[in-house]
């Protein structure tokens, strides 16, 4: 029975953000996207100190008015014409059009800004994905990497956009507007805003709590995307077991913690939002006994009590925008401290400070001098390997399962990383040789190939900026795999299914060797590329390869003995060191593991003909 979900800290493939930090530290990651388009900013800035002058003229222009209206009903002697006040009528409606303007541009602005520094971020953030090694994503969830690397990031261009704006419209013109009211009367404005301290007090409290909310919404999301990405993937699998009722079970208990984390955060939204109104009103209740005494006492002129409270009214606006700016802000603090802990990941591998950049291409010798290698839990795989493959040789590796000839070839690409002095590329510490020259003149081929989806033409050229029809297909030619693929409909231009579903497994490695092969590697590593295809076909391919290996250095990793038989050289690996070394011949002799593996195929070779 399945257990009901928990979404957990510890949780396999969590990505651990940095302690908890304050709003403004969270997002000071931000600083240089901010420089790049501080011009912009600062324009937008300007506009909004205009925009709100502006605005804070209305209620200057309505004192003028009451003011003469209250002037014209005590003395008999002064009138106010029609005329009159049409020009006031129409002097705001100018003002009103001309700030609109100005705060339609400022939006323009501050919008466009927002989306662009949007697009510098995740540019970044895809860039540094890029460089984390491989084994930085044996543990990491995709899905997560996926929430991040969209909603987190469209969270964080809420803050430069829209919460930003509302921000200093609100911090500007309550400045503005607070100058203003003092000057009509200071202990009226003392009073009238006694409840904004309490809303200070709330609003800290408000986002402090928002942000843990907000962090767990995102984790929440996360592993929703995450059991959506393995259930497409394994969608195959799932129906093979008739799994769907189960894998639909348990995907509705991840929406609805996610749903329920939702809901935790909306009850405190809905319990805050009020406060913000209520309190506001507070003041204005005051205003009403305590400026209306003002104007009977002769204290203040009418004009002076609409203006405030206009003004007062006015404030109500950046409080009511004040639960959306620290509902917006805490969210994309919390998602910029969720992108922060990708982006202080370090790469394992990179191009360190001993590396020689006149290195421009390889030959192709290898060279593993005492080579011992492990996981980072303490697993040993690799121990005391020395081997010397000579440019232009073939060197074949057998051995069982886990005994670790996958890993040795990783070494070679640096895709796993080994000690420094033990793995050597003609003589050179790979270590020392530019990451791109050494990977760019190694062409490898998986057991499980990862295809793309995209054409096949672009799947097979995918290792070169240029490739013509003659290369591609020459290379499909080699790959056995150019008579299938003239007998596609569309043939170079069929559309491969996500990772190269929509063809058979046999076709998607010998795409991946056409692959390997069309970039003409100085060294060509087979990793078992010959499993999903029958002996025959693979004779075909071995054969057509005979000229290419011959100029290049080759390691074949395989389970069939006919694979590497006239290898120059073949090694046996148990329990991560070479046990047996020797040509075919050599090995047989010996009588050891590999003639124990020989005579075994050899014998179910005969029980298949029977």
């Amino acid at each position: 029975m399945r257990q009901n979900i928990k979404i957990k800290d510890t949780a396999r493939g969590k990505i651990h953000s940095p302690e908890r930090s304050p709003t403004i530290r969270s997002l000071l990651g931000l600083k240089k996207y901010i420089i790049r388009y501080r011009y912009a900013i600062i324009i937008s800035f300007c506009l909004v100190i205009v925009t709100n002058v502006l605005l804070l003229i209305s209620p200057r222009i309505l004192k003028m008015v009451f003011d003469e209206l209250e002037r014209a009903l005590r003395d008999a002697n002064f009138t106010v014409s029609p005329g009159r006040i049409l020009f006031f009528a129409l002097l705001i409606f100018g003002v009103a059009l001309f700030a609109g303007i100005l705060r339609f541009a400022q939006r323009r602005i501050i919008q466009g800004v927002a989306r662009q520094m949007e697009f510098h971020l995740r540019a970044d953030f895809f860039l540094h994905l890029q460089k984390l090694s491989a084994a930085y994503y044996d543990n990491v969830r995709t899905g997560d990497l996926m929430t991040r690397a969209t909603s987190d990031l469209n969270a964080i261009r809420m803050v430069l956009s829209s919460a930003v704006m509302y921000t200093a419209d609100a911090i500007v013109f309550f400045g503005f507007a607070l100058v203003i009211m003092l000057q009509i009367d200071a202990t009226l404005t003392v009073v009238a805003l006694l409840p904004y301290p309490i809303l200070a007090v709330l609003i800290r409290s408000l986002g402090k709590r928002l942000h843990a909310h907000y962090e767990g919404i995102q984790e929440a999301f996360s592993t929703l995307n995450t059991k959506v990405q393995e259930n497409l993937s394994g969608v195959r699998v799932v129906k093979a077991y008739t799994l769907e009722e189960s894998e639909i079970g348990h995907f509705q208990e991840l929406n609805q913690a996610f749903v329920d984390r939702n809901h935790r955060q909306i009850r405190l939204m809905t319990f805050f939002f009020p406060l913000f109104r209520f309190l506001p009103g507070i003041g204005r209740v005051v205003l009403l006994w305590m400026g209306g005494l003002l104007v009977i006492q002769g204290e203040i002129t009418l004009g002076d009590f609409v203006a405030f409270n206009a003004y007062l009214m006015m404030l109500v606006r950046p409080m009511i925008t004040l639960g959306f700016i620290v509902n917006t802000f805490e969210r994309g603090a919390a998602s910029m401290d969720r992108i922060q802990a990708i982006l202080d990941e370090k790469p394992e591998i990179f191009d360190g400070e001993d590396v020689k950049w006149g290195i421009k291409d390889i030959e192709g010798e290898i060279e593993f001098r005492n080579l011992n290698f492990g996981y980072p839990d303490g697993t040993p795989v690799l121990k005391d390997i020395n081997l010397r493959v000579k440019r232009g040789t073939t060197l074949a590796i057998v051995g069982g399962t886990g005994s670790g000839k996958s890993t040795l070839v990783n070494l070679i690409s640096r895709i796993r990383q080994a000690e420094r002095g033990t793995v050597f590329v003609d003589g050179v510490d790979i270590q020392d040789i530019p990451l791109n020259v050494l990977r760019s003149n190694i062409g490898f081929v998986e057991q499980e190939p990862f295809l793309f989806s995209d054409y096949l033409r672009n799947n097979i050229a995918y290792g070169l900026e240029i490739a013509n029809d003659e290369a591609i297909r020459d290379a499909a030619h080699t790959a056995d795999l150019l008579d299938q693929i003239e007998e596609f409909p569309d043939g170079l231009e069929t559309f491969l299914g996500e990772r190269g579903i929509t063809i058979s497994g046999g076709q998607r490695q010998r795409s991946a060797l056409a692959r390997a092969i069309i970039i003409k590697p100085k060294i060509l590593i087979l990793d078992d590329a010959f499993a999903n295809v029958d002996t025959q076909t693979e004779d075909t391919i071995l054969s057509r390869l005979d000229e290419i290996m011959r100029n290049r250095t080759t390691i074949l990793i395989s389970h069939r003995i006919s694979t590497v038989k006239n290898a120059d050289h073949i090694i046996v690996l148990n329990d991560g060191s070479i046990v047996e070394t020797g040509t075919h011949e050599q090995l047989i002799e010996q009588n050891g593991i590999y003639a124990n593996i020989y005579e075994t195929q050899l014998l179910q070779e005969e029980l298949e003909e029977l």
